[in-house]
């Protein structure tokens, strides 16, 4: 459901704006000379802000002097929202403070409302409905980040309920969504387990222990991952037991030729699937068409990934006839003496176990497997008829826990469903009924008046203490950032503006940031002065506020 038109208000409700029911404030740049100083103070920043609420597991601190945490230091139930984000489904998110901290400021990335005509609960709900319905999408701008502006949420429509009936929405909507979190908590750990049995399913498959009539006791081996195996089995090496090949290295000469063939890579072979989504092609010669082509039973496994997806395997079901393979993946061939569906269940326990992951070598980011390195990986080896029967039971268990995966993600679904329903009638008047003797909102706004600036109230004595003068000229509450830097400085020309309102120009997200500032403030609060062919300048426009 959208956001719902003034006129589907129900009676006693108001269309306003944000600005109007809350006091908006972007919060302090972070700039070098703010990182040491003498009023070291911790501060909120998007990453603190979660779907869960706050998170403050990592905060910083910067400096803030006692005239600007008396600007930016946050109170118990102002309302704090993500400015920026690189993801539009994400910008704006929103959070209540709780106090957490007796004493935290925030920075630039993060937005707060100060509610003034609003109680904290219900002016989170409408955000959260803003951001689940697109709203907050749609403000954002930006390239690559998106940034939702101070100004912009000011703008937006907020629907105002009566004072009353904003407290019976946020009860009723807190008692609502909670049960669905108690509920979303409860899947997502069956989720989980269904993933751990899939591990305890391809272990068992790996070590014997699925096997039909599995011995009580197994067999020394001295192996570090098959301590012990049935009786009748054996330990061999990958490469006792198969051919093993790197595929194709991909070269500037290979991208065209009279032999150009499909080829699978790493972005086609997932856990136990091959995806033919996106597939390329290069040139391979009659020879090394011989070398590489793909035979229906060949195993892929991914040599180059992430550290916890290398050696991610599946099997080759001829699904693309005539392809090969490139260098980013390694291939499987069984020999008379292994079952493909059995060494498949036997590598995917690798990577559930980390035994790939700790074979491989590379950076954080990649790990390579490397040919060599799987060849000689241990191979537990079972009779070939028995190996067959594994892979049959380990199929019907694996199936019978995807089966109960994807239930359990249809309901998860569900729960997305049922929230963005409870958001969407909350911010419409459907949650709970109306009652006759509310005050309307539109009186309201005429009681209470504008939202109050942001009082200065400087600490004295801890000016005293640091040496500071009380004198100074002060902020001008309500003032936008880069007017108030020049009605301080004089006018500047762009670059020394965004020096002095501490922006770094070697910062592009900063500088992106700047832009959209003065986009905001030229011709409100900010002017140009002088031929643009010259060296014009900007200035403060007199008495902006």
């Amino acid at each position: 459901m959208d956001d719902p038109s003034p006129s589907q208000l129900p009676p006693g409700w108001v269309s306003t704006t944000v600005a109007r029911v809350g006091r908006v404030r972007v919060g302090r740049q972070r700039s070098p000379q703010h990182v040491g100083g003498r009023f070291p103070t911790p501060y909120l920043r998007a990453a603190n802000i979660t779907a869960g609420g706050i998170d403050l597991d990592d905060v910083q601190e910067m400096d803030f002097t006692p005239e600007e945490r008396s600007v930016y230091a946050l109170v118990e139930g102002d309302v704090v929202l993500t400015e920026a984000s690189g993801s539009e489904s994400q910008v704006g998110r929103p959070a209540i403070w709780g106090e957490e901290l007796p004493l935290c400021c925030f920075q630039n990335t993060v937005i707060r409302v100060r509610p003034h005509a609003v109680v904290p609960g219900y002016a989170l709900l409408v955000f959260r409905q803003h951001m689940a319905s697109g709203v907050f999408a749609d403000t954002a701008r930006g390239i690559g980040i998106q940034h939702l502006g101070a100004a912009r949420l000011a703008d937006l429509p907020f629907p105002l309920p009566p004072l009353a009936e904003q407290e019976r929405i946020a009860a009723e909507a807190t008692r609502r969504l909670d049960e669905l979190r108690a509920a979303r908590e409860a899947l997502e750990t069956a989720l989980a387990r269904t993933r751990e049995q899939d591990s305890e399913i391809l272990a068992a498959a790996a070590s014997g222990r699925l096997a039909e009539n599995p011995s009580a006791e197994g067999e020394a081996t001295g192996d570090s991952i098959f301590p012990d195996l049935p009786p009748g089995w054996e330990i061999a090496r990958v490469d006792e037991v198969a051919d093993v090949r790197l595929g194709k290295q991909r070269s500037p000469q290979s991208h065209s030729g009279s032999d150009m063939r499909p080829y699978l890579r790493v972005a086609n072979v997932f856990e136990d699937r091959i995806d033919l989504t996106d597939v390329k092609e290069m040139n391979f010669t009659p020879e090394e068409y011989e070398r590489y082509a793909l035979k229906a039973g060949d195993i892929l496994l991914n040599e180059g990934q992430s550290p916890e997806l290398v050696g991610r395997p599946a099997i080759y079901r001829d699904e693309l006839p005539g392809a090969c393979f490139q260098n980013t993946l390694v291939r499987f061939r069984a020999g008379p003496r292994v079952d493909p569906g059995f060494a498949l269940l036997v590598f995917r326990h690798y990577l559930h176990s980390g035994e790939f992951r700790r074979v491989s070598r590379g950076s954080t980011n990649i790990a390579h497997l490397s040919r060599t390195r799987f060849a000689a990986m241990p191979f537990p080896l079972p009779p070939l008829e028995e190996q067959a029967a594994i892979a049959a039971r380990a199929e019907l268990l694996l199936a019978e826990s995807s089966e109960r995966r994807e239930t359990i993600s249809l309901s998860l679904e569900g729960i997305e469903t049922v929230e963005r329903e409870i958001l969407a009638a909350a911010a419409s008047g459907a949650l709970v009924p109306q009652e006759e003797g509310d005050e309307p909102a539109e009186e309201l706004l005429e009681r209470v008046g504008e939202p109050p600036p942001d009082r200065v109230d400087i600490d004295s004595e801890l000016m005293e203490e640091t040496g500071m003068s009380a004198d100074q000229e002060p902020v001008r509450e309500g003032e936008p950032l880069l007017a108030g830097v020049l009605r301080r400085s004089g006018p500047l020309d762009i670059p020394g503006l965004c020096r002095a309102a501490k922006f770094d120009l070697n910062d592009i997200d900063d500088i992106e940031r700047f832009y959209l500032a003065l986009r905001d403030e030229l011709g409100e609060s900010v002017e140009a002065v002088g031929e643009p062919e010259e060296n014009q300048t900007l200035r403060a426009v007199a008495d902006a506020t």
